[in-house]
């Protein structure tokens, strides 16, 4: 089990089966390790992906299917490689909300450097796609509850 006191959420216990390891960390903040998704569902709607390293440091995210309905990406085998995938584990793949002070309305949502998450072994990855997608696209243009497609080509598809 870890314990800490985080800044949004106060104290919280996280059993061990509930943290993410991104080996690499996320982009900018490569020291951050360890997350738990908190406020929901893997994978469903809005959530937060709390460091388990620093309690100051938390991001909302969001499946990024539900925002940009046609988001399809393709996800490579070394980043496969990287969160251990194995055929039949559960694939989710979120992207951090970057909401502006006092400007929830400006809202936007990363959609060029996706979180890719086995949640079957808790291993995490950010990528940089090749494709090319917005790093700031609108939150205000959400089209509520649409599933998202990710393709490898390696492999059968992944479902989201």
């Amino acid at each position: 089990m870890v314990e800490i006191v985080t800044s949004r959420f106060g104290p919280l216990e996280i059993l061990d089966e509930n943290v993410l390891t991104f080996q690499a960390g996320l982009i900018g903040f490569s020291q951050h390790t360890r997350f738990s998704l908190l406020g929901g569902e893997r994978g469903l709607g809005y959530e937060w992906l709390q460091s388990l390293d620093d309690g100051n440091i938390a991001f909302v995210v969001v499946q990024p299917g539900l925002i940009k309905p046609d988001y399809h990406i393709e996800i490579q085998d070394d980043a496969l490689h990287d969160i251990e995938f194995q055929e039949g584990d559960d694939v989710v793949v979120l992207s951090i909300v970057t909401v502006p002070p006092d400007e929830p309305e400006k809202a936007t949502v990363n959609l060029q450097g996706p979180l890719v998450i086995n949640a079957t072994r808790n291993r995490g990855k950010q990528i940089i796609l090749n494709e090319s997608f917005p790093i700031r696209y609108p939150l205000h243009s959400a089209k509520p509850e649409v599933e998202q497609e990710v393709k490898n080509p390696a492999q059968t598809a992944v479902n989201t």
